[in-house]
């Protein structure tokens, strides 16, 4: 009873031998039978963890991305406060693509949707950087007309 219920847990992994997807406390593969290591079934369970956080938190980036042009259309109608939700975001959006870099960026894994969600990441970033280019024009043309 001392275990807390998250340490109890058991995730999920790829068989060393076959790659399906199996409980870390299985003592076999239940598809290929073969015998598991407890601290590779440990190890390999918080990899994938890690994986479909990034996974989850690339399509989520992506969505922002999306939703941030989104804000700025709506924000295009007169007296409608939700152009601020495009302004909030063009700055979240760089922010959280740092961080995905930096927590998820070098994961060593042969794992099909971490490539997904690199590609994700990929498109958010180039969903954002027209909004970035807007922006340092209108910058230049506004010093330019000041001046």
């Amino acid at each position: 009873m001392s275990e807390s219920i998250l340490t109890a847990r058991a995730g999920i992994f790829p068989c060393p031998n076959c790659r399906q997807m199996i409980y870390s406390d299985a003592k076999k593969c239940r598809f290929c039978s073969t015998k598991l290591d407890r601290k590779i079934a440990v190890k390999g369970a918080d990899l994938q963890s890690r994986v479909n956080a990034a996974c989850n938190q690339a399509k989520l980036l992506r969505n922002t991305a999306g939703a941030m042009w989104m804000f700025f259309l709506l924000g295009l109608i007169p007296f409608s406060p939700l152009g601020w939700g495009a302004t909030i975001l063009f700055y979240v959006i760089p922010a959280w693509l740092i961080y995905w870099q930096v927590k998820f960026g070098k994961l060593e894994t042969v794992d099909k949707d971490y490539g997904r969600a690199k590609r994700e990441r990929m498109a958010a970033f180039l969903i954002w950087s027209p909004a970035m280019l807007i922006e340092v024009v209108s910058l230049v043309v506004a010093t330019v007309v000041h001046y």
